[in-house]
């Protein structure tokens, strides 16, 4: 109209850009919030299959888990495994292990237990009460592993062949250092077993034990 052009404007396109893409910008520009240590210890425990909640667990060093398919284990509240062999002055070999070794076997770990570096293996079924402690390496096995007989023994090929029956502790029980705990046991409440003892037949309530095999020594009053 004046005589003067009208500068031509370039058309911008603007693409709509991707949730996933913005994601990506995102984790590369602001920093990752760190889990805290009852988060860690709760994802570690769900990532091996553990039937626990939120801050039920306290973890001090990772423990080994295994679980055979369609085998449970379920932890209650205040439970503490100890793993790290720097934590105990009594000494633990290895971390605590926790094994279904069998379809179907489950280990309950009832409120307030507290367990150092002991192996707990099961095929059928292991139950541990409200408030007892387990010493450091203590074994807990509801199986033999293995048969006696050599020809039966060298016919096996899984684990859950061979013997097995369920294990129960009672509650408030206390089981000292390097105590092993065998097949079809069960031990009364508020009963304690000494250090190195071998556990083969099942114990009252209220009672002292030990040896190899254990044995009532007194009562727990």
């Amino acid at each position: 109209m004046n005589g003067l052009k009208t500068p031509k404007v370039k058309k911008v396109f603007l693409f709509p850009l991707r949730m996933g893409y913005l994601r990506r910008i995102k984790d590369l520009f602001l920093p990752k919030r760190r889990l805290s240590k009852e988060e860690s210890d709760y994802l570690f425990l769900k990532q091996c299959g553990v039937e626990t909640e939120m801050g039920a667990v306290h973890l001090i060093g990772r423990p080994i888990i295994s679980m055979a398919p369609g085998s449970r284990i379920v932890i209650e509240n205040n439970v503490t495994l100890v793993s790290d062999p720097g934590w105990n002055e009594a000494g633990i070999n290895h971390p605590v292990i926790l094994s279904t070794s069998a379809p179907g076997a489950e280990i309950i770990i009832h409120q307030g237990v507290s367990i150092s570096g002991a192996s707990i293996v099961s095929c059928q079924k292991i139950e541990i009460g409200e408030n007892t402690a387990l010493g450091v390496n203590c074994n807990v096995w509801d199986t033999d592993f293995h048969f006696c007989d050599y020809d039966k023994r060298n016919r096996q090929r899984r684990i859950e062949e061979a013997p097995s029956a369920p294990i129960k502790l009672g509650e408030r029980c206390w089981i000292a250092a390097n105590v092993t705990i065998l097949k079809g046991v069960e031990i009364g409440s508020n009963s304690v077993i000494g250090a190195m003892s071998l556990v083969t037949r099942s114990l009252p309530d209220n009672v002292v034990a030990g040896g190899n095999p254990a044995r009532i020594i007194r009562q727990n009053q």
